[in-house]
């Protein structure tokens, strides 16, 4: 097989948090270590599982991560340009190699655009497990920053919304300023 970049992101769907896109490079040496290292898609671990293994994925292959906070991320209009452009400096960085993207609404970079490849493909799997670790590192930064524990996904935030504007803080910092449960409540 041939030197593959598979990259992934997360939190685009987080109310809280900015956007973070992950590459790893791998040839067939790279490949077997993780694999051997037990490397699956990041939704199918735990947080605890996550940070140990993606120190040992930084480690074992060249990477690369690019994690934008909710500041830079709102300076932002449409989320397709910035996962098009994030996605291709981490490939760009990592070249050459055969770039394989987790598919997405409007994806128009890389070789390869496979829905779900973080199942199919060792790299983007990994790519997967460094991008969610950043995501963790966001959090914590930004729970720490606004005084509280900052929750995941979308679906359970009024409370946290709540706080932010109950406590003066600057909505930009923290959230999505174009979602639209963030437009409503603001």
């Amino acid at each position: 097989m041939d030197i593959i970049i598979g990259s992934d992101e997360v939190l685009k769907g987080d109310t809280f948090g900015g956007l973070v896109v992950a590459a790893v490079k791998a040839d067939n040496e790279i490949r077997k270590k993780l694999i051997e290292l037990g490397v699956a898609d990041s939704k199918t671990l735990s947080d605890k599982e996550i940070i140990p293994l993606a120190r040992k994925i930084k480690i074992i292959a060249p990477c690369e991560v690019r994690s934008l906070f909710p500041e830079e991320y709102n300076h932002y209009q449409s989320i397709t340009y910035l996962l098009n452009k994030l996605h291709q400096e981490c490939a760009t960085y990592l070249a050459p190699g055969k770039h394989i993207v987790d598919k997405y609404p409007g994806c128009a970079i890389g070789d390869i655009q496979e829905e779900k490849a973080e199942s199919k493909y060792v790299e983007v799997a990994a790519a997967s497990i460094l991008a969610r670790e950043a995501a963790l590192e966001q959090f914590n930064a930004l729970s720490k920053l606004a005084g509280f524990t900052l929750p995941k996904g979308s679906t359970h935030v009024k409370e946290a919304l709540q706080q932010i504007k109950n406590h003066n803080l600057e909505p930009k910092k923290f959230v999505k300023t174009n979602f639209k449960n963030v437009q409503e409540f603001f």
